[in-house]
This record gives structure tokens, C-alpha cells and sequence, in this order.
């Protein structure tokens, strides 16, 4: 796994972090979606997913003339099905790196934590869902390997045709 730079460090998140998990996934959907201002239906989903099972990681950033560190990045990891073969994978729930602390390979070093846990797991593959205007993200993935397999689509307005 690639060495963090300098002043940042990993942390195993709990399953207590529910707040801080749900602010991160508010400010990746606050970021890629501008025009939305309501995402309390997030919580649904940390509620339904997060447990002992689905693992966190934070990336903590503390300069030396800081008292506390700040949370800067985070990646939530679980189990999915595929489709296609019936085997389990390991999913990216999320992840996300504020804005100021990008390019440095904190979501590489991220993605490789991922890697480590499932093969812990067992698993022999990893997935994740992408939002097609995330250019930055889907340049990253595909640069470390990731492939589309399938694409999510939506029928919006009078779905009764």
C-alpha cells in the first residue's frame, strides 16, 4: 500500500461514526450536485448499511501546528452480489477526499486499503458505482483498473408508456 504523505494518517472507523459518516456522504453529493439542496434521505442508507461488517477508514491531516486533526477522507467498504456470476465483492459504499487535500494519492492509498480488506475477505473482486459526471473519479478508476460492467438507468416522468 502506497505510504501517506506527510501529517496524514489512517484511522479504523466504528460503527458509532454514523454522524461523521453521513457528513461525508453529504458533502461528495453536495459537490456533484449543486442544484440539490435536501440529502436527508442519505441517512436511510447509512442506516440500512452501516454495521460491523461494512468497515471504515477515515484519513486524518494534522500539521504540526495543529492541535487536532481533521477528518479529511474517508472510504466505506461492504459485501454486494454480482449479478452476472452470483459471487460476493467487495463494494465502495463511499469515498471521498475534500477538495484541498486531492491529487496528493489519498483516494489511491484509499483504494488500496479496500483492496487489502477484500481480499481478507476472500473476495477476488471489488466494485463501486460512479456518477457519470464525476469525470475526475471515473479517470481515477479506470486508471487503476476498474471497468464499467453494467450502467444504471432511470425512466423519469409518466412511466405508465
Amino acid at each position: 500500500m502506497s505510504p501517506l504523505p506527510h501529517h496524514y494518517r489512517f484511522k479504523q472507523g466504528k460503527t458509532q461514526d454514523k454522524t461523521r459518516l453521513l457528513k461525508f456522504m453529504e458533502l461528495t453529493y453536495q459537490e456533484l450536485f449543486p442544484e440539490q439542496s435536501n440529502f436527508s434521505h442519505l441517512s436511510k442508507t447509512v442506516a440500512q448499511y452501516l454495521s460491523s461488517k461494512t468497515p471504515i477508514w477515515w484519513i486524518e491531516y494534522q500539521p504540526q501546528n495543529q492541535t487536532k486533526p481533521d477528518i479529511i477522507a474517508c472510504l466505506w467498504m461492504g459485501t454486494a452480489i454480482d449479478q452476472v456470476n452470483g459471487h460476493n465483492y467487495g463494494h465502495i459504499f463511499l469515498i471521498y477526499v475534500k477538495p484541498n487535500h486531492r491529487r496528493q494519492g489519498l483516494a489511491t492509498t484509499l483504494i488500496q486499503q479496500g483492496q487489502k480488506w477484500v481480499e481478507q475477505q476472500g473476495y477476488d473482486q471489488m466494485g463501486l458505482q460512479v456518477f457519470e459526471r464525476n469525470q475526475a473519479a471515473l479517470k481515477l478508476y479506470d486508471k487503476l483498473g476498474f471497468y464499467p460492467q453494467s450502467y444504471l438507468m432511470f425512466k423519469s416522468g409518466n412511466i405508465k408508456e
